[in-house]
């Protein structure tokens, strides 16, 4: 029996279709979805291209890794949109446990949406919280050493 999901990152939402024979549809597009190791999967897409993606968390809140870049995914087996979101619009937060390696901005300061706040590195990897939206720093609640967990307030913008 097939399950279907939403995927929400950020503003963009996907669907997704997950067949039980290791077929995905993504968007109605079929890609193949084959596990190698712990919370590792190969990801064939249509057009032959490959990209291996880490899975961390557990559902409704999951993180996915791939090429660098880490995703913040809100999955609602369902399929309906979620009511709320992982991290509140005006607070910015980690991804998964991490430690602060770099403060790029005080209190007080205007930031662009997009902009780097804070520096994190997790399993030998540097995550860069950006600014969900432009605004002032109200405070900022982390510092340099510091061990975070998903869901500490590390940065918070008024808008």
């Amino acid at each position: 029996m097939a399950r279907r999901y939403r995927v929400q990152h950020g503003d963009t939402a996907t669907t997704a279709e997950i067949q039980g024979d290791g077929v995905v549809l993504v968007d109605g597009k079929r890609c193949t979805v084959t596990p190698f190791g712990p919370s590792r999967y190969r990801v064939t897409a249509p057009d032959g291209r490959v990209t291996v993606v880490t899975v961390t968390g557990a559902a409704p809140a999951l993180w996915a890794s791939t090429r660098g870049r880490t995703y913040d995914l809100d999955v609602d087996p369902s399929g309906r949109p979620r009511t709320t979101a992982r991290t509140a619009g005006a607070e910015m937060t980690p991804p998964m446990p991490a430690t602060v390696v770099q403060v790029l901005v005080d209190a007080g300061a205007g930031v662009e949406a997009g902009a780097p706040l804070v520096i994190l590195e997790a399993m030998k990897m540097e995550l860069t919280i950006r600014a969900s939206h432009p605004g002032t720093v109200r405070a900022v609640r982390c510092a340099v050493g510091d061990l975070v967990r998903p869901g500490t307030v590390l940065v918070e913008i008024d808008q």
